[in-house]
């Protein structure tokens, strides 16, 4: 962002801020872009909630377009476009059957001991007049007859001559399109053109129209009626006889609207005849998904003010029993979990569980742990937990980006503020649960044998022999693990802390997801006793973050989910390495 916007959005958001210190333009520009950013949109979010109401709030709303509904009907999404214009889209793609009439042109090429390359308009009189030949009568002819016809006449009068016809330019021809369409009116189409065709110029059949009954009429009479579900979902190919001019197309209102939900492999709104049945509606929701209960079968219909509930106790009551518009069809789903272990297992994988599983029968299906697998160190990732910590984590960030903005601490000061939050805005965030995976500490205390649920994944690192030390040290990595060995042993190791080191908040972070802060006052050198109610295991994590002169509990609350989520990955990792 350039330095006159900045300039713009500094000076209009002084009048936001005027009880708080001013934001310092420099210090501005010196924030990791992302963050900056932030900051920026947060400033023009707040000027626009300040800024003075002179008239009334519209009650005015958007306007929404009628094709857009909560729950969209089968089909209406194959008609989704439709035509920007009245006018013709000639783009002619035609079989041996379309059938020829006035405002057709066909070429005509012969090849041979005569050499010609003719036009040949179809006149009003349905004719066309080809050279030294003369009138030949078409208009009702299918293009293959007249190919035929054509060929026949050119051997009759030439001998050695090889004749060869392409149809080149196609009438056009204007219908009605009326009743339940998207836009109805007057529309020009190519003479090849049949009712779907049209019906996608505009735009398709509205929210109240019909799919069942579709009538072509022609002279008054009704000709034809297609049923689009013939196609939709039985694939059958014709849409109906070629349109002409003065053809029009009605469709009707809807029939009976049903839906049928839950263990099914496409439900939705349907729209049925009045000789349909439950069965047909199974049908067109492509029959039962493979977790379907079929023994559960209800339907769900709207009685006066109140609702009532059908069940169905086998199959042939389906067919039997009448459909009413509104009913609901619901296919109640066998409840089957799947969970997904990881790493140090015998047989790894995603397995289908029971209701009330749990982590050792789990573990139990995939054959026990091997013998370098490292049960103290096993991840358990919640699909709900990780929203939540999404979610905590955005509330987190967004506070602490309203509190730079205003300055209302002395954290905010800092200049070491700006990494925290880049820090934490870009942190993998984890769904990690704590939980036990001793099968020998499950057995003896089953309530700490935790329950899945669907989504989870776990993974069982293999055992390592490391510590693992980043942030502010002179070498982060991993160090060589010692029994007994406290954490200001492994910090010597990686060559001592950094300047910028923050002495009062050093975290531990277990292989089991822990997260300890040995939080004191005084400098490395006498944290021995600290340290000496801290147990280090292999595959913890040591994290040293940056100084920043504030509340220790508040840096804290910004600095233990990078960590805790840096230390899930490092975990994760390990099962890569052992492979």
């Amino acid at each position: 962002m350039n330095k006159s916007l900045i300039s713009i959005l500094f000076i209009t958001s002084l009048t936001v801020f005027s009880q708080a210190q001013e934001l310092d333009k420099a210090y501005l520009e010196s924030l990791p872009q992302s963050v900056r950013d932030d900051v920026l949109l947060k400033i023009d979010e707040r000027d626009e909630i300040d800024k003075p109401v002179y008239r009334r709030q519209s009650t005015m709303v958007d306007k929404v377009d009628s094709d857009i509904k909560i729950v969209k009907r089968f089909g209406d999404n194959i008609f989704d476009m439709m035509q920007s214009t009245f006018m013709p889209i000639n783009e002619p793609n035609f079989d041996s059957s379309y059938v020829l009439d006035f405002g057709d042109t066909l070429e005509l090429q012969l090849i041979g001991q005569k050499n010609l390359t003719e036009n040949l308009p179809i006149k009003r009189d349905g004719s066309i007049n080809i050279p030294e030949i003369g009138k030949i009568f078409i208009s009702g002819l299918s293009l293959d007859d007249v190919n035929k016809i054509i060929k026949a006449k050119i051997d009759e009068a030439y001998i050695g001559v090889e004749a060869f016809i392409t149809l080149v330019n196609v009438r056009d021809i204007q219908v009605l399109i009326a009743g339940n369409t998207y836009n109805p009116g007057i529309y020009t189409l190519n003479g090849n053109s049949n009712m779907l065709h049209a019906l996608t110029m505009a735009g398709g059949v509205n929210e109240i129209g019909s799919y069942r009954e579709i009538d072509l009429i022609r002279n008054n009479k009704i000709i034809n009626s297609i049923d689009l579900y013939d196609f939709f979902i039985h694939g059958k190919s014709g849409f109906g006889e070629r349109l002409r001019s003065g053809d029009s197309i009605m469709v009707r209102s809807s029939l009976k609207m049903v839906t049928v939900s839950g263990a099914v492999k496409r439900p939705g709104l349907y729209e049925l005849r009045d000789d349909n049945n439950f069965l047909d509606l199974l049908e067109y929701a492509n029959g039962f998904s493979d977790n379907a209960n079929i023994d559960t079968l209800r339907v769900e219909r709207p009685y006066n003010e109140d609702t009532i509930f059908i069940e169905f106790s086998d199959m042939k009551e389906l067919e039997s029993t009448q459909v009413q518009s509104s009913d609901r069809l619901n296919v109640r789903a066998f409840e089957r979990k799947t969970v997904t272990i990881l790493g140090a297992v015998k047989t790894p994988g995603t397995y289908t569980i029971s209701k009330g599983e749990t982590i050792s029968s789990l573990v139990k299906k995939a054959e026990g742990y091997k013998d370098d697998a490292y049960s103290f160190g096993g991840i358990l990732q919640n699909k709900k937990a990780l929203e939540l910590n999404k979610i905590a984590v955005q509330n987190l960030y967004t506070s602490f980006v309203q509190k730079l903005i205003t300055k209302s601490d002395a954290l905010f000061a800092s200049e070491s503020l700006p990494f925290i939050l880049e820090e934490l805005k870009n942190s993998t965030i984890s769904g990690r649960l704590i939980a036990e995976f001793d099968l020998d500490v499950i057995k003896a205390n089953p309530k700490l044998d935790t329950t899945l649920d669907d989504g989870d994944i776990i993974t069982i690192p293999i055992k390592t022999e490391q510590v693992f030390v980043f942030g502010e040290v002179n070498q982060p990595g991993a160090i060589r693990y010692y029994p007994s060995q406290k954490a200001n042993k492994y910090i010597e190791s990686s060559g001592g802390l950094l300047e910028s080191a923050d002495k009062s908040n050093i975290f531990i972070v277990h292989p089991n997801g822990e997260v300890v802060n040995l939080n004191s006052s005084s400098k490395l050198s006498i944290l021995d006793s600290k340290n000496n109610e801290t147990l280090i295991y292999p595959g913890s994590v040591i994290y040293i973050p940056r100084d920043v002169k504030s509340d220790p509990s508040m840096i804290a609350s910004i600095w233990a989910p990078i960590i805790s989520s840096a230390a899930t990955t490092i975990t994760a990792l390990s099962i890569l390495d052992g492979k």
